[in-house]
């Protein structure tokens, strides 16, 4: 097993200090979270896709469908891997579908001037967005250590708790507990019955494709809700007239722009 320390920050005093462990390709940090982690990750599939370029992304002779299975295969492999056992926060899983999305639009194509919105882009490639895949990826995990024997280690941590100390009051720090609820709720699966639901296999991955069907279609919904109740917009000509006439126009007089 090999293992480096790599010093990140130290304060003059001494009194606080910040490293990181490489455990078996995973970043570790003594903070707690999953920032160096995601940044390794996002790093290290870029450098993978980079290298494709020229044999795969860039050639004309290669299909979209054979570009997507590889960038599958390959690129998403290299992003996600153990984000089974990530606490999640929006910060992150906004970094790597930032990261998703840049990827898929690259192979498909697509450039910025075509105001294409992510919906369209995800529909094109038939893969869902890196929200999905995350939360997928953690109720699959989920289920694995529910059918695990009790005396497993990954079991014991994920329904032991410290015998002594209580949390502070205020903000507290997510746990993977917390991610995994709101996955669970997202997907449409009962946080208090789930451990029983886990049992049977076949079951959960139904459940869980159930649930991943259900988010994309939320987040397709959210979007054409948002298209429409966006309100339209004025031609700038006719805005600079309407601001023109407006100043000579007393305050309660002044019509309101709708």
């Amino acid at each position: 097993m090999h293992r480096t320390q790599n010093p990140q920050s130290q304060s003059q005093g001494g009194c606080y200090r910040q490293w990181t462990s490489l455990l078996t390709s995973a970043a570790l940090s003594h903070a707690a979270n999953i920032d160096i982690e995601v940044t390794c990750r996002i790093a290290k599939a870029s450098s993978a896709f980079g290298r494709l370029c020229p044999t795969v992304w860039e050639r004309r002779g290669i299909s979209q469908a054979t570009k997507l299975k590889v960038y599958r295969a390959v690129v998403l492999t290299t992003l996600l891997y153990a984000c089974e056992t990530w606490t999640v926060y929006r910060r992150h899983a906004r970094q790597l579908n930032h990261f998703h999305m840049t990827c898929l639009r690259r192979i498909l194509r697509i450039r910025w001037q075509d105001k294409i919105p992510d919906t369209e882009v995800l529909s094109r490639a038939s893969l869902p967005s890196l929200y999905t895949l995350l939360m997928s990826a953690q109720t699959r995990w989920a289920g694995h250590v529910i059918r695990m024997p009790d005396k497993r280690i990954p079991k014991q941590l994920l329904f032991g708790e410290l015998s002594t100390g209580k949390r502070s009051h205020g903000g507290q720090r997510k746990r993977y507990k917390d991610t995994l609820k709101a996955s669970l709720k997202l997907f449409g699966i009962d946080t208090t019955t789930w451990e029983s639901l886990a049992h049977n296999r076949p079951a959960w991955r139904s459940l869980i494709h159930k649930g991943s069907k259900l988010s994309k279609q939320g987040a397709s919904l959210k979007h054409n809700t948002s298209a429409c109740c966006a309100s339209p917009k004025l031609p700038a000509q006719r805005l600079q007239c309407l601001h023109m006439s407006a100043q000579h126009v007393p305050g309660h007089l002044v019509p309101e722009l709708s």
